[in-house]
């Protein structure tokens, strides 16, 4: 498992790799960590890392997200020394807002949160309550035995968030 720290405002830290920071060059950026696996629109990815990388229209980093939460296979995800696809969702939520010391955009509560002060932004697919109604739905087709690992599955993913992000100051500010 590689293992890879979140610093809000800074960049990351990849242990054997090195330091990216946030405002580096699409050429600096690669010297550091290779070729992606893909590049689409500005957007780099490192299927290994587990992350995708946003650049700006000059070319310079400004947002890291790990998206393969809340069960990487490949890489274990820090930032403020906690792994956040260990945490579950609420706790996460007062553990980045203490951090943050300023607003949130709360707008789609429940599935995405974004911190403006340290630009941090979570999200996920779905939550608790989505996965217990459709549990009852399913129960109420009587198909609930067919669906059970599939649900409880959903259900311990949905207690967590499934990707994390860090931007440049103000990437959440619009």
């Amino acid at each position: 498992m590689k293992k890879i720290e979140l610093i809000p405002l800074v960049g990351i830290d990849i242990e054997h790799i090195g330091a990216v920071a946030l405002g580096a060059g699409q050429m600096e950026v690669q010297a550091i960590l290779g070729p992606p696996s893909d590049a689409l629109d500005g957007q780099y990815y490192y299927d290994e890392l587990e992350l995708r990388l946003d650049f700006n229209d000059h070319g310079q980093l400004e947002f890291i997200e790990s998206i393969n939460g809340p069960f990487p296979e490949k890489t274990e995800i820090s930032i403020y020394g906690l792994n956040p696809f260990k945490v579950e969702a609420e706790e996460l939520l007062n553990i980045l807002s203490e951090k943050n010391s300023g607003p949130v955009d709360d707008s789609e509560a429940g599935y995405c949160y974004t911190f403006l002060n340290s630009s941090v932004g979570v999200w996920r697919q779905m939550t608790e309550e989505d996965i217990q109604e459709d549990i009852e739905a399913i129960k109420a087709e009587g198909e609930y035995e067919d669906n059970v690992d599939m649900l409880l599955e959903d259900l311990e993913k949905s207690k967590f968030f499934w990707t994390i992000g860090i931007g440049v100051k103000g990437y959440y500010s619009g």
